[in-house]
């Protein structure tokens, strides 16, 4: 099991937008870095100053609209939402690999913004809306993290055990019925907001394919870098990308034959694609010898 720990706590190679140090600061790394920075603005500036960065849809209705912005980053300093921030740091990294930063960074704003303005709304036309109390942190962002990755990894399981996607409509679940004993309302719609809002943009940004999401489609930012090799004028090739993981032959490595019938590859492919969402969960790592193995000889069929 320290296998799984290990690797859920493994910085991903993502992009960075910039340095300190040897170390490369992506979205996930700062807003962390701002959810930490709050917890100070509570300690020393009181409770008050820090009250202002949460969403209430009264007070942004009188302009102060900043709270669009800084209600998922505003996080007290205690154990729970400290949890918060470590979970979302874990799983964001993945859910930024998958879109890349610029997307992720929409992504993340859409989910903060478009909810909070909706219940902004709402707030006139039934003012119990506007009595919410928002659980302050990255809870809810760490929520939807969850629901976009197993919508775009249906078969990946936590601990092997239970599907992702049943650990995130449980713990959905659970701050739903929890808000409602709380005769929170608001938190309740704003919850499933935040859930429908994360899954739209995540599947509108090219995230969460696996599952059949209404969308709006975007259209694409900038030149996509050809996915086979690149020839220059001299004819030379410059280059090949891959969008898969790469497979590295090891002492696990076998020669294999090219599948026989048609039958036969789909059936290989489904296993082939079952490893990849595995690989994608837990890392390489998370392969056990006689898996490492197979993964070698189905992409070398497949091929």
């Amino acid at each position: 099991m320290s296998q799984y720990f290990a690797s859920a706590f493994r910085r991903r190679p993502n992009d960075g937008w910039f340095k300190a140090g040897n170390l490369s600061l992506t979205t996930v790394d700062l807003i962390c870095a701002v959810a930490v920075v709050t917890m100070f603005v509570y300690g020393i500036l009181g409770a008050s100053t820090w009250s202002e960065l949460v969403f209430a849809p009264w007070a942004v209705r009188d302009l102060e609209i900043w709270r669009l912005v800084t209600w998922t980053t505003a996080t007290q300093p205690d154990f729970w939402p400290l949890l918060g921030i470590v979970f979302f740091w874990m799983i964001g990294q993945d859910v930024e690999a998958m879109m890349g930063r610029n997307r992720f960074l929409g992504w993340f704003l859409t989910i903060t913004i478009v909810p909070a303005l909706i219940m902004t709304f709402l707030g006139l036309v039934n003012d119990t809306l506007d009595r919410t109390t928002v659980a302050s942190g990255l809870q809810s962002v760490f929520l939807a993290a969850i629901w976009v990755y197993a919508a775009t990894y249906p078969k990946v399981r936590w601990f092997e055990v239970v599907p992702l996607w049943g650990v995130a409509a449980v713990f959905t679940l659970l701050n739903v019925l929890r808000y409602n004993g709380d005769g929170q309302r608001g938190m309740v719609v704003l919850t499933i907001l935040v859930v429908l809002v994360s899954l739209t943009a995540a599947r509108s940004l090219g995230a969460a394919t696996g599952w059949e999401i209404p969308h709006i489609p975007l259209p694409a930012t900038g030149k996509r870098k050809p996915s086979g090799p690149v020839r220059s004028s001299k004819g030379k090739v410059r280059g090949k990308r891959r969008d898969t993981p790469t497979v590295v032959d090891g002492p696990w490595s076998t020669p294999s034959a090219p599948a026989a019938n048609p039958q036969e590859t789909a059936a290989a492919q489904a296993e082939l694609d079952a490893l990849l969402d595995k690989i994608s969960a837990g890392g390489l790592d998370s392969l056990s010898a006689n898996e490492k193995r197979r993964l070698n000889e189905l992409s070398k069929r497949l091929r």
